[in-house]
């Protein structure tokens, strides 16, 4: 198993919102940023597909 740090940003945004909007604020954030994933992929799938 490798290491992975997590970006103190990242952990303070992800703890942030656990304590203004609880379980149901991480869920929608987690929903919320699984899509703004596949956005990102496609765009990187575009990206290297691109011959220029």
């Amino acid at each position: 198993m490798t290491e992975h740090t997590i970006d103190p940003a990242i952990l303070e945004a992800v703890q942030s919102i656990a304590y203004r909007f609880g379980v149901e604020g991480l869920e929608e954030m987690i929903v919320h940023a699984n899509a703004e994933l596949e956005i990102a992929k496609k765009a990187y799938a575009e990206l290297a597909s691109d011959p220029d």
